[in-house]
């Protein structure tokens, strides 16, 4: 196994751990800015896909494709971790109701991480109601110790919540004390705040959320365990016909359109988040909020009060340079 790269046995290169989620369909322009970077990256997370009902692994990304990818990340001194999700629909009714599922995914994980020569799994399960609550926890105790059995590692998504959120939504399938206890991180997706298409208009991040969700977070879980995710990508509203909004991970486009802006890129200060206005050729209004480096350096600074283990980006492959030039100043090493 791969441990001198595994992240739960060697410092990071910067003062916080520095990771980032990768998609097969951006792996080229993906890797532009991990070259470029990559004295600043300590962990990749490849997106593999869904667990499957039968108890086998999603099989969109070749393993032959993933192994040539981390032969590279690791020859740039970067960690590979595979991420599997699945809805509650098909994965998790199976996991819930099927004996021997769990097992069989654990092991299938295990075979891949070293056909691909990878340090760990990453789970992104997300949408869960409260029955998967005692299965999901099985399924992450179980991969836990089949992995740390092995030297490799265990990372877990979960939700960025407050204390408010927690009392209207109730606790959900999410037990974040015992997933702390397994777990070697806790990636808290500190984005889609505002989501299209959701009529509710807004940044997909915020300083001050950010701030209450990982205080909140902090006080559940070890703090050296807590990984603060957080946004490449912008979310571009379009105020005449809202089901048009989108999500936007292309920061040359998002130039352009700062072109056309009256005000620019302007500040939103207690957010802090810029946001650009401007009118598209059909004459639609829109409200284009933008992830970039100063919204990001405002998350660092979260990151850095409330000294949390380090940060992970969604997602490579279209976000602007200049996001990790802020992270090389930020977290450098004195």
């Amino acid at each position: 196994m791969n441990s001198a790269l595994n992240s739960i046995f060697r410092p990071s290169k910067s003062r916080r751990l520095v990771s980032a989620w990768m998609v097969r369909e951006s792996v080229p322009a993906a890797l532009v800015n991990v070259r470029e970077f990559h004295d600043l990256f300590d962990q990749i997370i490849l997106m593999c896909g869904s667990f499957q009902a039968d108890g086998s692994l999603p099989r969109q990304w070749p393993v032959e494709g993933r192994r040539a990818l981390a032969a590279e990340l690791r020859g740039l001194g970067i960690s590979v971790l595979l991420d599997y999700s699945g809805p509650w629909e098909g994965a998790g009714m199976a996991l819930a109701r099927t004996p021997g599922i769990a097992s069989s995914w654990i092991a299938r994980m295990l075979e891949e991480c070293n056909e691909v020569g990878a340090d760990g799994v990453d789970l992104d399960i997300e949408g869960w109601p409260p029955e998967g609550r005692f299965p999901y926890a099985r399924l992450v105790r179980e991969a836990s110790e089949a992995l740390h059995e092995r030297h490799l590692m265990l990372s877990v998504c979960v939700g960025a919540l407050s204390p408010e959120a927690r009392r209207e939504n109730g606790i959900g399938f999410q037990d974040t004390s015992v997933l702390a206890h397994h777990a070697d991180h806790l990636r808290a997706m500190v984005y889609d705040l505002y989501c299209p298409p959701s009529l509710f208009i807004g940044p997909t991040s915020t300083a001050p959320w950010g701030r209450e969700t990982m205080a909140y977070l902090a006080s559940q879980a070890p703090r050296h365990k807590i990984v603060m995710g957080l946004p490449t990508y912008s979310v571009d509203w379009n105020i005449t016909d809202p089901a048009q909004s989108t999500q936007v991970n292309d920061f040359r486009w998002i130039a352009e359109r700062e072109k056309e802006s009256p005000i620019g890129r302007g500040w939103c200060y207690y957010w802090d988040v810029s946001l650009i206005r401007y009118t598209d050729a059909r004459g639609h209004a829109h409200l284009l909020w933008v992830s970039d480096a100063r919204s990001t350096r405002s998350h660092l600074r979260t990151v850095e009060t409330l000294d949390l283990a380090g940060v992970c980006f969604w997602v490579l492959g279209g976000e602007d340079p200049a996001i990790w030039q802020a992270l090389r100043e930020t977290l450098r090493r004195k």
